[in-house]
């Protein structure tokens, strides 16, 4: 269907659909190497570039072809019924996560070490019956007697993250530190 549309043959559709793929590999590599100048970037652009050309020398482009042909076949006739329009709405909304996922920034370094060990504690905590390790508490335990407990102990709640502020010259010295003071004031930054 797609190569009929465009009066093309499969083979000539596949070389077509190769080079459109393989300009937007260029187009990734040379806007992704002149704004960040990473090797990562370039490595990933001439991967994409070199995966359909590879497809085309295999001769599996013309079978890309092939199926896109029958997925046009397939919607022209399928009628929209409910379970149709449904699957496709599915499908949609899992493509846009998918992309807003893709935006989202990766985890690494010292970051993921500081979730894996909160995760950890919680999960210590948890099988401590809901009480969190305090190396004061269990010194103290080991001379003071132990308290009857009435029931459970409520899991404490979450301590709220501390909050440091800046410290701040309380007047400025000069009228260079007076102009930076209003505009840091005027940007809300105290």
């Amino acid at each position: 269907m797609l190569a009929i549309m465009f009066g093309l043959s499969v083979h000539a559709a596949a070389i077509v659909l190769t080079v459109v793929l393989a300009v937007i590999g260029l187009a990734y590599l040379l806007f992704g190497w002149l704004r960040k100048r990473s090797w990562r970037v370039m490595w990933r652009g001439l991967g994409f570039i070199l995966m359909p050309v590879g497809l085309l020398i295999m001769g599996l482009m013309d079978e890309v072809i092939n199926g896109i042909n029958a997925v046009i076949n397939w919607a022209n006739a399928t009628y929209m019924t409910t379970p149709v329009f449904i699957g496709l709405i599915v499908a949609a909304v899992g493509l846009v996560l998918y992309l807003i996922g893709s935006f989202v920034p990766h985890v690494s370094g010292e970051e993921a070490a500081k979730r894996r060990e909160e995760i950890r504690d919680r999960k210590l905590a948890t099988l401590q019956g809901g009480r969190q390790p305090d190396a004061a508490a269990a010194s103290t335990s080991d001379t003071a007697p132990a308290k009857p407990s009435s029931g459970p102990t409520p899991p404490p709640s979450p301590k709220p993250a501390a909050i440091v502020k800046p410290v701040v010259a309380s007047t400025p010295d000069t009228p260079d530190d007076k102009e930076i003071d209003d505009i840091l004031k005027r940007h809300g930054i105290n």
